[in-house]
């Protein structure tokens, strides 16, 4: 008797650096724009140092793209960089209240959304769950603090790690990542 293997797809979103890349569910974030000029601000919290402006909106920015690139010793990208957008619905329940309380830290903070800068060179791409492995059991825990769950080998010499963006949020703003 022979099984029909079930092979489900996924929308992800590619970050693409020169080595290697990362994932992350398309269902993590609600939109994406371009950034066209960037504003600092003092902050005490890790890659939480800018903003831009979007729908007459001042959004307050994680930099996921340095991030990825100083966490995973990435090359630095060459491209520009553009602007993922996530609302407070888009997090867990259990993690909503702090993103909130992030963004009424300062009244001037768009309550509707918060951006991530990452790198241009991303793109959406179906990937099948059964091309993802899980970390072996002894590295869960280690690689779960920096949001990763899993990776794919999609050739030779190139590895594709599937990062939780709102994991890696949560544990910046706990200062579990530092």
């Amino acid at each position: 008797m022979e099984y029909e293997q079930i092979v489900y797809q996924q929308d992800f979103l590619m970050l693409n650096f020169p080595e290697m890349d990362f994932f992350v569910n398309r269902a993590q974030f609600s939109g994406s724009t371009s950034i066209e000029k960037m504003g600092k601000i003092k902050s005490s919290i890790l890659y939480f140092n800018d903003v831009f402006t979007y729908n007459e909106q001042l959004i307050l920015l994680f930099d996921c793209d340095s991030f990825l690139q100083k966490t995973f010793q990435c090359e630095q990208s060459t491209s520009s960089r553009l602007c993922l957008l996530m609302k407070p619905e888009d997090f867990t329940l259990k993690s909503r209240p702090l993103i909130e309380r992030l963004l009424n830290s300062n009244n001037r903070f768009s309550k509707e959304f918060l951006g991530l800068i990452i790198p241009a060179r991303a793109e959406i791409k179906k990937i099948s769950i059964n091309e993802i492995y899980l970390p072996p059991a002894g590295l869960k825990k280690t690689l779960d603090n920096y949001g990763i769950y899993g990776c794919r080998f999609p050739q030779e010499n190139r590895i594709q790690y599937y990062i939780d963006l709102e994991k890696n949020i949560i544990n910046i703003l706990k200062g579990r990542i530092k």
